[in-house]
């Protein structure tokens, strides 16, 4: 009985975490359920290691980016955000995280006024 109910709690439910991989060039979302990247922030560094600028992550499924474009040697400076896939409703993902958690989007510049 309570398989049943965690199947059916986990599967009516969307949810957030964070990743982990601050520090690291790229980070994929955990494995352990149907997670989508939403967003992070990354610094950038010239080829001497210098910081020079601050840009978001580009996310792309499961994974967070930093070494990209303009910014060859990004490195994460917040935590990937990952979302479960939610089905409408009052369910949390990373098309509506930044209207529940206006602060937490603040602080990692998704655009988000």
């Amino acid at each position: 009985v309570f398989g049943i109910l965690a199947i059916q709690v986990y599967s009516g439910y969307s949810w957030c975490i964070n990743a982990g991989g601050v520090g690291e060039y790229s980070k994929e979302c955990p494995s352990s359920a149907d997670f989508e990247a939403c967003f992070a922030r990354c610094q950038c560094y010239d080829a001497n290691d210098n910081p020079t600028f601050e840009r978001d992550a580009m996310c792309i499924l499961d994974t967070c980016y930093c070494a990209y474009d303009s910014c060859p040697y990004g490195r994460l400076i917040t935590s990937p955000l990952c979302c479960t896939h939610g089905h409408g409703g009052a369910e949390i993902t990373c098309d509506n995280y930044c209207e529940n958690y206006p602060s937490d989007c603040k602080k990692i510049n998704t655009g988000y006024p």
